[in-house]
């Protein structure tokens, strides 16, 4: 076994300066389940265990991943497919939905009460930003495209088992994370980027859900949030926020991101981002790049 070693940049906590009781909660798409990484999977492990996380959403498992680490780290691991994990330290109750393999659900055992989780991972195809040059005027046809059509209607559903599940469980709040494959409303504004209303992450926001990230830094100038992708040249892949924690029925005292920093035009200068691990070697020389995947970690405290 590879043993595990300090990152070379320590990732400074997040703060919450509040007298009430809090849950620090980490998004992360872990890229094949660690495995384009040389040691990822230790280096997942020493990713997380320098951090205090009450509440873990994970993507891309691959299977095992969310349960190793669920027992690596001592968490209870709630799994309905192969992709998408919710893990926690307290207890927690896998609800069956239709949603596989997109999503996960589960009502977790917390200090703030019972809540109903979800990390899920929307469909990948016909990334919208691809096409951003015919941005806004041609986002009918964009919009069109499958994989959107796919992203706006597992959205939906998603929040239509919400209800279903609060009906029948009854009401708590509701946390959903993940790598939703779709920018957000909020950010293509028409300033630096388009004003395109995405129709995915739009739902959410009309649902009555708090985007956590853009609680705490609602200026994407100053924080524009481009959770992926680290590991390319902005020649090969653009960068977005497409990894998001939008939370209903909690209050948001603190979120950023946390991971390795692209280069010197990107992450370092954005006012969300805590940087761990260093400046990222670019594909194909990224392997020993100490931040294993080519997804930020999104993080929050609530209340």
């Amino acid at each position: 076994m590879t043993e595990t070693t300090e990152p070379a940049s320590a990732p400074a906590p997040l703060t919450a300066e509040t007298d009430r009781p809090t849950l620090r909660l980490i998004s992360w798409n872990l890229w094949f389940g660690g495995e384009k990484v040389h040691d990822g999977r230790h280096k997942q492990v020493d990713v997380l265990r320098s951090q205090e996380v009450d509440l873990l959403f994970l993507q891309e498992c691959w299977g095992d991943a969310g349960g190793r680490l669920g027992r690596t780290l001592g968490m209870t691991v709630a799994q309905q497919s192969w992709d998408n994990a919710v893990l926690t330290t307290g207890a927690a109750q896998l609800v069956a939905t239709d949603t596989a393999p997109y999503a996960t659900a589960a009502i977790v055992r917390t200090r703030l009460g019972e809540v109903l989780a979800w990390s899920v991972h929307l469909a990948p195809q016909d990334y919208g930003p691809y096409r951003s040059a015919e941005l806004p005027e041609g986002q009918d046809a964009v919009f069109a495209q499958d994989g959107e059509v796919a992203r706006d209607q597992q959205a939906q559903r998603i929040l239509a088992e919400t209800d279903r599940l609060l009906a029948e469980h009854g009401e708590m709040p509701v946390i959903i994370a993940g790598d939703f494959n779709v920018p957000s409303p909020v950010d293509w504004d028409g300033d630096e980027r388009p004003d395109v209303d995405w129709p995915a992450t739009r739902r959410l926001i009309e649902s009555g859900y708090t985007d956590a990230f853009r609680a705490v830094h609602p200026d994407p100038r100053l924080a524009p949030g481009r959770s992926w992708t680290q590991i390319h040249t902005l020649a090969d892949e653009p960068r977005d926020r497409i990894d998001f924690i939008y939370v209903r029925g909690l209050s948001v005292l603190a979120a950023d991101h946390l991971g390795g920093a692209a280069d010197g035009e990107d992450a370092p200068d954005d006012q969300g981002f805590v940087e761990y691990g260093g400046v990222c070697r670019h594909i194909p020389d990224h392997e020993d790049n100490e931040f294993p995947s080519d997804h930020l970690a999104v993080r929050a405290v609530v209340a």
